[in-house]
């Protein structure tokens, strides 16, 4: 048989060689069905747009001014620097401003400042408009105590505005208080589904406000928790610098409904943050003029007792004029009593700040700029409270434990020990310095041996009181320094724009959900064809066969009508041309054999179309003008009579084999309305089938009729669930295999395999059932030149609706 071989060959290469063409081709022709879903889609896409609410990205711009002196360094420190124990980097620096910007202070401020947690909502189609800066009234809510209630949160009510002076109240559970009067107090049950709370309220309008242009509306009101509230922030608010060449500058962003709430959001900020700067830098100034005040107190009364001392003096000795007699003195000694006041004035300001070292706890500002001339001693000042201030900062978002406060603490101990032990050597190096200026205004004096004794004495009450003088305007001078440093408020945060939007919304992004929807709409269609295909297990094609490896006689077309169920013989109809098909491979595949051709044709179960195609078959071998037969040997469940008319009472099969007085002209039917065609029903149904099929007289009639016809097309049982046909099958010279599409699964094709295999059934061959070619009608499809039958339009449109 090189026929069966050929087309097996060729068909499993077909298989293997399938196109991506035709994989393509599998879902352009579902293509109504992704038009439909397509515009589905993006209708749904239009209405999510339509009723989604518009948000805005607000964005401004500030910039981290630099710290004076904050990167100043004793020398006695410096080497510490590259170890990473002193200074802070750039990039740290501006980390901890973006995480003082973000702290829950912070945030909590501008809730409380903007009164956040109240929202007001004017109740529109189709989205709910956000009633910001221009907000019609206030709610006052007032506990049992007639004191401002801070316990009401998350809950939500309506007030419907009737006229100038009253409205309807409508709580969470929307049960109504109507006719209330506005600025006075009712009972308002402001709770929520969880847990209902009663409490005193009233709404007051605001002064200006013009209430006609609310009357008749709906007013929704949300009170949230103020946590709430600002762990909503603390997420939405975005900071980062703007990139790493300008890394002081941060944009900071929200993304907001409203775009005044969002500008006033993002501008509260940025003061809240210049103020909470300016009171951290007070806290130096403050320390600094606390510490002079004490100072200037104990100077103050020092200078009294020296006065008051002078003043005995010159009581005691009668002296007027104490200045002409050192004259000489004060002029020979003037430079070197001047440095000795000098030196004496910073040796009090050391001890001062010794002092003041010893009573500081770790963490606390010292006092600086104090008028101390030592440079490593004021760097180490600055140092330690610039260290002081950037712990204050992080402690407002953190703890003690924090690694970065544990780091800033071993530093400031470092830093007190250095400026404790720079201050003992400023301490020895000044005292050696006065001991030296004294020994030298001693020489000098010697040399005056005419001055009186009471000049002298005078002239040591006088310096003493010089001394103190100088330090008290020294100090005094420091004081008012501070004083103007604490008045003057110099923001941490240049604003270089303030906050603004471009007017776009920042979402729904139309253009994006369009897309998405869109694409939404091709990937389902999509994914129900390929899982329809992925999870179908029934033969559809001659691919589902061709790896069988077994020859295919044709396909014969599906019809719905039953008109066109069988042939005549003028027929141009697709199923007369189909089987016209199978006639031709039928003569190639047994063109050797010249006698009587036996033609088995079976399935697999029933209801595939065996019998449809043994008729229609015949009838084609018939009307070409071969001597056919069509012989009923399905002995349990015949459908010839079923397809065939008159044949109820006719004898046939079953009764030839039982009984041995009939004979073979008493079972033909010789009229079937076809020339050339005879018929021999399949008979009475017996009880036992198998054993009928058995008896000799089945061998006879096989025998007998080879010798009358040319062609014998058999009907016979499917072979899936009774082994009938096997019983048999030697008479067989062609086996058709009839297969019915969309019908039966492909895990039962392992049948038909194993009986090829084994040689069950004699030159077995494919023929697909009830297949649907109206993609074309010339090479995939049959009935060239015939007439096709019109759909209805629906039919016609949603012809694809067949994958669902």
């Amino acid at each position: 048989m090189e026929f069966r071989h050929f087309e097996s060959d060729a068909l499993a290469n077909y298989d293997e060689a399938v196109s991506f063409r035709e994989q393509l081709e599998k879902y352009l022709k579902h293509w109504k069905w992704f038009l439909l879903s397509i515009i589905v889609f993006a209708f749904l896409a239009i209405i999510k747009i339509r009723y989604s609410q518009s948000s805005y990205k607000i964005n401004a711009t500030i910039l981290i001014k630099e710290q004076e002196n904050g990167n100043s360094l004793s020398p006695s420190l410096s080497s510490f620097e590259n170890l990473g124990l002193f200074g802070v980097n750039g990039d740290e620096s501006l980390e901890n401003e973006i995480q003082i910007l973000k702290s829950r202070t912070l945030i909590k401020e501008v809730v409380q400042d903007l009164e956040l947690c109240t929202t007001i909502y004017l109740q529109n189609s189709p989205v709910d408009q956000e009633l910001y800066p221009n907000l019609p009234f206030k709610v006052i809510i007032r506990n049992d105590t007639n004191n401002l209630s801070n316990s009401v949160q998350n809950t939500k009510f309506k007030v419907q505005i009737r006229s100038k002076d009253k409205f309807d109240f409508i709580d969470f559970s929307n049960q109504v208080q109507q006719n209330l009067e506005f600025s006075k107090f009712f009972m308002a049950n402001l709770g929520n589904e969880e847990e209902s709370l009663s409490r005193r309220a009233k709404i007051e309008l605001y002064e200006g406000v013009d209430v006609h242009n609310f009357i008749g509306e709906t007013i929704i009101v949300n009170i949230n928790s103020i946590d709430g509230i600002t762990n909503d922030y603390l997420e939405r608010i975005n900071i980062e610098p703007i990139n790493e060449k300008l890394s002081k500058v941060l944009n900071l962003s929200i993304t907001e409904s409203s775009i005044n709430k969002g500008k006033a959001i993002l501008n509260n900020l940025i003061e809240q943050y210049n103020v909470d700067g300016n009171v951290d830098k007070n806290l130096v100034s403050q320390a600094t003029i606390d510490f002079l005040d004490e100072r200037l107190v104990l100077i103050s009364e020092e200078i009294k007792a020296i006065e008051g001392t002078a003043e005995q003096f010159k009581s005691k000795n009668r002296m007027v004029d104490v200045g002409s007699g050192a004259d000489i003195f004060l002029q020979s000694s003037s430079a070197n009593e001047s440095e000795l006041v000098n030196t004496n004035t910073q040796l009090q300001l050391a001890n001062y700040m010794f002092g003041q070292l010893k009573n500081t706890p770790l963490g606390e500002p010292l006092p600086s700029n104090i008028g101390l001339s030592d440079p490593s001693v004021v760097n180490l000042i600055v140092e330690y409270n610039n260290h002081v201030l950037r712990r204050k900062r992080i402690m407002k978002s953190s703890s003690e434990r924090n690694p970065i406060v544990v780091s800033i603490d071993s530093q400031l101990s470092i830093i007190k020990n250095n400026l404790d032990a720079n201050l003992n050597t400023l301490v020895s190096s000044l005292q050696i310095q006065i001991n030296a200026l004294t020994k030298q205004s001693g020489r000098i004096s010697s040399k005056i041996a005419a001055v009186p004794k009471n000049e002298r004495e005078y002239k040591d009450i006088v310096r003493q009181q010089e001394l103190k003088n100088s330090l008290y305007l020294v100090l005094l001078q420091k004081r008012e320094e501070s004083i103007l440093s604490n008045a003057v408020d110099v923001n941490k945060a240049r604003v270089i724009d303030e906050a603004y939007t471009n007017g776009v919304p920042e979402s729904p992004k139309k253009i994006l959900i369009l897309f998405g929807f869109s694409l939404l709409g091709l990937l389902i269609p999509f994914l129900v064809i390929y899982l329809n295909d992925v999870l179908d297990t029934k033969v559809h094609s001659e691919r589902d066969l061709a790896k069988l490896r077994m020859p295919y006689l044709g396909d014969i077309p599906l019809t719905v009508n039953k008109k066109d169920l069988y042939i005549s013989k003028v027929d141009n109809s697709n199923i007369a041309e189909a089987f016209r098909y199978v006639r031709t491979n039928i003569s190639f595949m047994l063109d050797r054999k010249d006698n009587c051709k036996v033609v088995f044709i079976s399935s697999t179960q029933s209801k595939e179309g065996k019998t449809f195609a043994a008729i229609n078959l015949a009838s084609s071998l018939a009307i070409s003008g071969k001597k056919t037969l069509l012989l009923g040997m399905d002995l349990r469940a015949p459908k010839i009579n079923v397809y065939l008319d008159n044949l109820e009472d006719k004898k046939g099969v079953s009764n030839y084999i039982t009984n041995d007085d009939l004979f073979l002209e008493d079972i033909i039917l010789s009229e079937t309305g076809i020339d050339n065609l005879h018929l021999i029903n399949s008979g009475d149904i017996p009880p036992n089938p198998v054993e009928l099929l058995m008896s000799r007289r089945v061998d006879e009639l096989f025998e007998q009729l080879e010798n009358l016809y040319d062609y014998i097309i058999v009907d016979t049982a499917p072979v899936g669930m009774v082994t009938d046909t096997i019983q048999i099958g030697k008479f067989a010279d062609l086996t058709i295999y009839v297969v019915k599409a969309n019908y039966l699964d492909k895990r039962m094709l392992h049948i038909p395999e194993k009986l090829n295999k084994e040689n069950k059934l004699p030159n077995m061959a494919f023929l697909l059932n009830g297949t649907d070619h109206s993609r074309g009608a010339y090479g995939y499809g049959y009935g060239y030149g015939s007439d096709s039958i019109k759909k209805p339009w629906y039919k016609r449109i949603f012809k694809s609706a067949a994958i669902f």
